[in-house]
């Protein structure tokens, strides 16, 4: 049986991409991949949509959220964060972390954030030194109005910074046009890439936080790891060189395929699942879902792992469940970065099939079409 991975991460990854990762490593100091490195770090430019030079390094996401924050802010800073879900609680408890104080402006948790009221709350807050937020929150499948939020809040001297984890490639996200500040990602997302490294991006405005910055920091320096790009070209410490290489292949294909496409793509993707889950007469958690994640209330008298262990079994299909806890009371369908409409036709359509054989009533080959017309043309 094929193993399908419908997660929120890891995703699927191109198979040209795991053939580059599988190569012989390159040396981190030689010709060969500084060219690689430049083009690499060019290239996720073009993805955030940013004239500077993202920086990369050998974490998790939730790496360069905590290397964001490090490098960011200074000891006792007030720093705002939206609290929607299990990663806005994360910027929450890496501010926390570091000593600063953090000011908690919480969304229901399928719900997307009010820009106005956001905006509101944040002018009565006093000196706030920075504004954290979630663009596309993976453990709801809720999302969040960056844009927006970015249009109302107006203070120059709150730093943007953005978890675009799940969005980045996803989402709309036009960093120096919505003048954001910190944008972070993951390579296993909608990057195309095994787990393993993380990106940044940063405005002037950013920088010049960071140079005032006195929160301890090492090996996730930005000042110290933007030098070393600009002196050589180079990373100042090791990479996983081998994961540099597939992110390489991964980006080219996203350059080819073009971001307004990709963009495009991702909105029938999610409009294709969230047809079929309708059509299978399931609910979604969120009331403002992402393109990302479909995050699904499992039928009453069901639960959710009887589900997720069936399409396992039965299909090779693996799908999340709920984090936190949302364990037990939803399941996750992932539809991000290396997908297409007959991926979205066999994962609902092996849904379909184990809700059948689980005693929920489903009109065979119903859900199947509604993925076709929620595609589009």
């Amino acid at each position: 049986m094929k193993s399908r991975l419908f997660a929120p991460g890891p995703t699927m990854v191109p198979e040209e991409t795991l053939a580059a990762v599988g190569e012989a490593p390159m040396h981190h100091r030689s010709p060969e991949f500084r060219a690689l490195y430049q083009e690499v770090t060019e290239n996720l430019s073009y993805v955030y949509q940013t004239a500077s030079s993202p920086l990369v390094f050998s974490s998790s996401g939730s790496g360069a959220m905590e290397a964001t924050v490090a490098n960011l802010f200074s000891r006792g800073d007030r720093v705002a964060v939206v609290e929607a879900g299990w990663f806005g609680m994360r910027w929450r408890d890496i501010c926390k972390a570091f000593g600063l104080e953090v000011l908690s402006y919480s969304v229901p948790r399928e719900e997307g954030t009010d820009a106005d009221d956001l905006a509101s709350w944040l002018a009565e807050q006093g000196d706030v030194r920075g504004l954290l937020l979630t663009h596309s929150e993976t453990s709801t499948g809720t999302f969040h109005d960056v844009q927006a939020a970015a249009r109302k809040v107006k203070d120059k001297n709150i730093l943007f910074v953005v978890d675009a984890v799940t969005s980045l490639g996803v989402h709309e996200l036009k960093m120096d046009e919505w003048g954001l500040d910190a944008v972070v990602c993951g390579s296993q997302k909608a990057l195309m890439c095994p787990p393993g490294l993380s990106t940044i991006a940063l405005s002037e405005k950013a920088w010049a936080a960071a140079e005032r910055s006195d929160l301890p920091k090492y090996y996730f320096d930005f000042r110290a790891n933007r030098e070393s790009y600009e002196k050589s070209s180079q990373p100042r410490f090791t990479i996983a060189t081998s994961l540099v290489k597939g992110l390489g292949v991964s980006l080219r294909m996203i350059r080819d395929e073009g971001i307004e496409a990709i963009v495009e793509r991702h909105c029938r993707l999610g409009s294709a699942v969230r047809a079929g889950v309708a059509a299978l007469g399931l609910d979604l958690f969120s009331r403002n879902p992402n393109n990302a994640v479909t995050a699904i209330l499992p039928p009453k008298g069901i639960e959710v792992e009887q589900i997720r262990q069936a399409l396992l079994k039965e299909h090779g299909i693996r799908v999340a469940g709920g984090q936190g806890d949302m364990n037990g009371k939803i399941f996750r369908i992932g539809h991000l970065g290396y997908y297409d409409r007959g991926d979205m036709l066999t994962v609902i359509g092996a849904l379909e099939a184990v809700l059948a054989k689980l005693g929920v009533p489903v009109e065979p080959g119903r859900a199947v079409a509604a993925v076709q017309e929620g595609w589009g043309h």
